[in-house]
């Protein structure tokens, strides 16, 4: 398997990159995502356009994207899963609502810095992912107290 590259993209490249016969993918984390308005070019190819913005699963799919690496699925699977499941089924009402209903998740992350909030969620929903390393510390109980509720709201305590 080819290891990941990371690059700096743009349509252009992005074309370059699906036309190679080397490369199988790219994971687009653009906060506009303007890539994603000529995703619609590569759909001929055997070449995957997924979103890197957990805010933008359902457009990634909308522009023809076929999915997203979304560092919120650790702690929402089905939540992420039902923006894709949904999209495939033709739900785009469904999936939009998904993607509505994520996005209080995704915003929490700015509570504290990677991958504090992420290992927090996990262990206020009974998963042991230890603590975070140095430099990095826990969040307040201020913090946590605001992600347990976000996390109480989406049901996932």
């Amino acid at each position: 398997m080819q290891p990941v590259q990371k690059i700096k993209a743009n349509a252009e490249k992005t074309l370059l990159k699906a036309e190679t016969s080397t490369s199988i993918g790219i994971a687009s984390k653009d906060e506009r995502d303007k890539l994603l308005t000529d995703v619609r070019k590569t759909r001929e190819k055997e070449f995957s356009v997924l979103s890197g913005r957990d805010t933008l699963i359902h457009a990634c799919l909308c522009y023809g994207g076929h999915g997203a690496i979304a560092a919120s699925a650790n702690i929402a699977p089905r939540l992420c899963s039902d923006i894709y499941d949904k999209f495939i089924e033709g739900d785009l009402k469904g999936s939009l609502e998904a993607q509505f209903n994520l996005a209080p998740l995704r915003m929490a992350f700015s509570l504290g810095s990677f991958p504090s909030v992420i290992k927090e969620a996990l262990q206020l929903i009974g998963i042991d992912a230890g603590p975070s390393k140095a430099p990095i510390g826990p969040l307040s109980s201020e913090e946590r107290n605001k992600l347990h509720t976000i996390l109480t709201d989406l049901s996932l305590i």
